[in-house]
């Protein structure tokens, strides 16, 4: 559908969430995907932004894709969120403890958690020295 490249640090944030959320009205897409795609994508974007380059500069691409599924009907809305930084799978992340007192929590993996619980899937693969975190919502 259509790609936007900016830097991945947290100045770029309004423009990628503006770019994906107009795509997606464009695409019809409406009710609870919409909120649900604002949260995920801020989510792995300030995570790509605060620990994919460490102290470097590095870039982030975000794709936008509408898939038509003609045997259910359906229609899937996906990001395929790019990043050259370093090698990190998500959906290899240990998943929190949510029943265990707060201060004995460590810090931090809920917000992946918060990503694998809102989307329909996720997939990941690192082709070379890229990350490609691929999220899709049905719609």
């Amino acid at each position: 559908m259509s790609t936007i490249r900016a830097k991945a640090d947290l100045s770029s944030l309004p423009t990628i969430r503006d770019y994906v959320l107009s795509t997606a009205r464009q695409a019809g897409i409406t009710g609870e995907v919409p909120p649900k795609l604002d949260l995920v994508l801020e989510e792995v974007l300030v995570n790509v932004a605060s620990h994919a380059y460490g102290s470097g500069r590095g870039e982030v691409e975000v794709e936008c894709m509408v898939q038509d599924n003609p045997d259910s009907g359906s229609r899937t809305f996906c990001l395929e969120l790019r990043d050259w930084g370093t090698y990190f799978d998500p959906l290899e992340a240990d998943t929190p403890d949510t029943t265990a007192n707060i201060d004995e929590r460590p810090i931090g993996g809920l917000g992946l958690l918060l990503v694998t619980t809102l989307t329909d899937h996720c997939s990941y693969t690192r082709q070379g020295d890229m990350n490609i975190l691929t999220l899709c919502f049905n719609v």
